[in-house]
């Protein structure tokens, strides 16, 4: 086995010019490190992070900034981990938002446990509406209060916004853990790659090959 460090692909190393070096077969397992977006008002504004983007900077050795009051939207083990190093990072008032209930939390209980530990609140039954932005800066959240609704196709209960519900909250920063997504920049037009619509590579499901 040979392994190329330093290789990035894209660019001028492509899927077809790997197979023009004489490669037969070609596996891709580049992970999914794009977080998804709220898709909502203002999230571009600054003091928004991507909470992948966090953890990634903390872990190289980067500085990382969070202020005094810090919002994390997410339930899962990316949205506690953010909110625990916010924490560590000196942090006054951490809290997670997360629209359903502590029973539907992806996130593993014990990791939940420890965030509240050390000092974590969690709103359940909350979603973000809107981010409050002033000089192009994130300062607030408008959220809404959720109740559970019926299951629906999948047998999962599915969170329904309450009406006349909403609310807002300061912020220094707000970081997004609401899922991550395959980052399929590499790929060029040539590499004839179906893309499916969830943005991966749709494959056969019998034997994982792409198009």
């Amino acid at each position: 086995m040979e392994i190329k460090v330093n290789t990035s692909l894209g660019g001028n190393l492509t899927i077809d010019e790997l197979f023009r070096q004489g490669f037969k077969a070609i596996f891709i397992a580049t992970g999914a490190h794009r977080s998804q977006k709220l898709q909502v008002t203002g999230e571009d504004a600054e003091g928004v992070v991507p909470g992948l983007d966090l953890l990634r900077d903390l872990n190289l050795g980067r500085e990382v900034r969070v202020g005094g009051k810090v919002l994390v939207i997410g339930g899962g083990n990316v949205a506690v981990d953010a909110a625990r190093s916010a924490i560590r990072l000196g942090a006054a008032e951490v809290s997670i938002l997360y629209r359903r209930t502590r029973e539907e939390m992806p996130a593993y209980e014990d990791e939940i446990a420890a965030a509240e530990a050390e000092g974590v609140r969690i709103r359940y039954l909350t979603a973000p509406v809107e981010v409050i932005t002033n000089g192009g800066r994130a300062r607030g959240l408008s959220c809404i209060q959720m109740k559970m609704g019926k299951p629906d196709a999948s047998g999962r209960r599915q969170p329904i916004p309450i009406r006349g519900s909403e609310f807002s909250l300061e912020l220094d920063t707000l970081i997004l853990a609401i899922g991550q997504r395959a980052d399929l920049s590499f790929l060029r037009q040539n590499d004839h790659l179906q893309i499916a619509s969830d943005g991966t590579m749709h494959v056969e499901p019998a034997t994982m090959v792409t198009s």
